[in-house]
């Protein structure tokens, strides 16, 4: 069906188009609306850089002066704030990597199964030790 909303090629990084991709097969909708979702949730954002922007344009050289420290002290400040968040996600998709990587084979688990806690709480243990330093079996 036709839209009449403007439209914009993008031309992607392949490592980004695999992602936006397998984001859309899991959340079953097209790239397309995957993009525009993405976008549509950081516009505020951008508004108000534009509208900080256009008002740094217009000002004298002493604010476009004082304007560039502050944000260059608020990018320094969202760049390690950032960066605390990757790490921190780094280590939980390590620490699930081990989980599986751990046992044989993943345990299947469904609602009501009766699955073996005792296994799990075990499986978590021996995760644990194996973390740390010095420990072992």
């Amino acid at each position: 069906m036709p839209t009449l909303k403007p439209r914009t090629t993008v031309t992607l990084e392949p490592s980004t188009h695999a992602v936006i991709e397998r984001l859309s097969v899991l959340q079953g909708r097209s790239r397309g609306a995957v993009i525009a979702d993405l976008l549509d949730s950081v516009a505020p954002a951008m508004t108000r850089t534009v509208a900080l922007l256009e008002a740094a344009a217009a000002a004298p050289q002493q604010v476009k002066d004082g304007l560039r420290s502050v944000v260059e002290g608020i990018h320094a400040d969202l760049v390690s704030a950032s960066g605390a968040s990757t790490t921190q996600l780094d280590d939980l998709f390590a620490t699930l990597s081990g989980v599986v990587n751990a046992g044989s084979t993943p345990v299947p688990v469904t609602r009501g199964s009766g699955t073996d806690s005792t296994l799990i709480r075990k499986r978590q243990k021996s995760i644990k030790k194996a973390s740390k330093p010095g420990v072992s079996d």
